[in-house]
């Protein structure tokens, strides 16, 4: 892939969706957001504003490596520890398990990061690559939603090389992948693969190759989680006509 060239179409991309407003994400320690981060920033420069939002769960790492680079890019931030949001619901709904309490913190992160939105006259950015669409790896209405997202087209191992190329501080490469929702957590355990095998499969899938050659347990992971999650990656379903209801 010509990064050079991708480099240059994901600014100009992000120029055009940002238009005369600014922009604001979530920036978690992960690779996703800091390759987000670096390429919005060379967008829209100090129109560029990002939350950090922890819990108790998150690794102290990772908030280092999120401050480290605020501190490198010049990235107007905000800490927001939402712990005391997600103890409240904890408190009234006590068999909360950790599937249901990381997609809740993620929700209450994109409800912080909506809010200063408007309060910063901003744009939410998304963070997701392409493996996590089409894997409906994600949390519809939380890290899910944004206003426009600049990995979309980019699988999970390309993340890699193009944040290597764009100069992503070896801290993030080098970083296990990890929505950090609860102690130990880890994509690719959750998953079963890791991801430069998964996306093999992806894209035999998306260029309509066959799949024989895969082994049948990752092949039926595969497309049992790309078809079962086919709702994450569509608009909800609304009524096409109306004046028959008169």
């Amino acid at each position: 892939m010509n990064y050079t060239k991708l480099q240059e179409l994901l600014i100009n991309f992000i120029k055009e969706q940002a238009g005369y407003k600014n922009l604001i994400l979530g920036l978690s320690g992960g690779i996703d957001s800091a390759l987000v981060a670096h390429l919005c920033k060379k967008a829209v420069g100090e129109k560029l504003f990002v939350l950090l939002m922890p819990t108790k769960h998150s690794k102290k790492e990772n908030l280092d490596d999120a401050l480290m680079l605020c501190e490198y890019l010049q990235i107007h931030h905000k800490i927001i520890y939402i712990d005391e949001v997600l103890c409240a619901y904890e408190k009234i709904c006590q068999d909360l398990n950790p599937l249901r309490f990381g997609n809740l913190a993620a929700r209450v992160r994109m409800s912080l990061l909506y809010d200063y939105s408007a309060l910063h006259n901003a744009l939410v950015v998304g963070t997701s690559n392409k493996s996590e669409l089409m894997l409906g790896y994600g949390t519809i209405y939380g890290d899910l939603a944004c206003a426009f997202n600049p990995l979309a087209t980019l699988y999970k191992s390309e993340v890699f090389e193009f944040a290597k190329f764009i100069g992503v501080h070896e801290n993030f490469i080098k970083k296990a992948p990890s929505a950090d929702l609860w102690p130990n957590q880890s994509d690719e355990k959750d998953l079963g693969y890791k991801y430069e095998v998964l996306d093999e499969v992806l894209k035999a899938l998306e260029n309509n190759q066959s799949l024989e050659k895969f082994d049948e347990n990752l092949k039926n992971l595969v497309l049992e989680r790309v078809q079962n999650n086919a709702f994450k990656r569509k608009l909800p379903t609304t009524l096409k006509n109306t004046y028959d209801l008169a």
